[in-house]
């Protein structure tokens, strides 16, 4: 049902978008849209890249690979303290995969540890991570097959993309057999002294069973009713994105008491509970929020979204 079509003046012109591969989708956001975090999981092994570009006279080495993660991965040294991690074994895997790398094996948070290889790419340094138990094994020096077989599938770029590809930020892996994915993203239209800031989150899930049908604004209710806020529903509509029905609904909460210092703020949402293993129909949610003062831009490039909303196999195949 659609309580309020909720969208801008049909004068202003279309809100150019940039098309951002992210897991299995391709997600059109706002050219103001800056990037804020991303995350990604596949198989239990996630996955980060870092921008690696060592002057023009240092070579792609291995000591080059160990200095950037000293500075830029965050990694455990004495001079920075950017990481409170012991470090159990470092060993060089280089011939294993043929770029330079570096195996680590950290203890995590709690009873486990973290089998870390970093290699160095030619535009990026990839980060593979693998979380175990402690009791099951201690200190590790090799490198185990899920984590290579990943790395053998990845690709660097947007080019030439074959229809099963799962994108992370600057690259994809492609015809790898996966049981678990996560893919997530989030953006945001930095405040300048005119606008107010927007906020966009995408998150992907492949569950092994579908999840509850989303409500939405169902579940916001006992905090409206607990705290004294209005909520005023503009669309609430089943609506098909990349060919899957999911939930959309627009609202604005706002606060009964005059006095209040929260700001009525606006969200905008859909998702889909997912088809249960199958990658090409996780759970996913898509959300954006803002003040109200921005409730016209917000609009505008979230019903760019719904109109552009598009899957991987989708998109490079057309």
């Amino acid at each position: 049902m659609i309580t309020d079509a909720a969208s801008p003046d049909p004068k202003f012109p279309p809100f150019p978008v940039i098309m951002r591969p992210v897991g299995r989708f391709v997600l059109p956001v706002h050219e103001s849209m800056e990037l804020s975090a991303t995350w990604f999981k596949i198989n239990g092994i996630a996955v980060e890249e870092f921008p690696w570009k060592p002057g023009l006279n240092t070579k792609r080495t291995l000591d080059a690979l160990k200095e950037s993660l000293g500075t830029k991965a965050g990694i455990a040294n004495e001079i920075t303290g950017l990481a409170v991690r012991e470090r159990w074994d470092e060993t060089d895997v280089s011939d294993l995969c043929g770029f330079p790398a570096m195996l680590r094996c950290c203890n995590g948070s709690r009873a486990d540890h973290n089998l870390e290889v970093y290699i160095g790419m030619p535009d990026v340094i990839l980060c593979l991570t693998e979380n175990r138990p402690f009791d099951t094994c201690g200190p590790c020096l090799t490198v185990n097959g899920p984590i290579l077989n990943l790395f053998r599938k990845y690709r660097h770029g947007s080019e030439h993309v074959p229809p099963d590809s799962f994108f992370f930020s600057a690259g994809r892996v492609e015809g790898l057999k996966t049981w678990s994915e996560q893919a997530g993203m989030s953006l945001e239209r930095p405040p300048s002294e005119s606008l107010h800031r927007i906020r966009l989150r995408f998150d992907a899930h492949l569950f092994a069973h579908p999840c509850d049908p989303p409500r939405i604004t169902e579940a916001v209710k006992p905090v409206t009713s607990k705290y004294r806020i209005d909520l005023k529903i503009l669309r609430s509509r089943e609506k098909v994105l990349a060919g899957l029905k999911g939930l959309e609904e627009i609202y604005i909460l706002q606060p009964k008491d005059k006095d209040c210092p929260d700001i009525p703020r606006l969200t905008a949402c859909w998702e889909y509970e997912g088809a249960g293993g199958d990658p090409q129909k996780p759970h996913i949610q898509i959300k954006m929020s803002c003040r109200i003062e921005a409730r016209e831009d917000a609009l505008g490039m979230w019903d760019a979204i719904i109109r552009n909303f598009s899957s991987v196999r989708k998109h490079f195949a057309g």
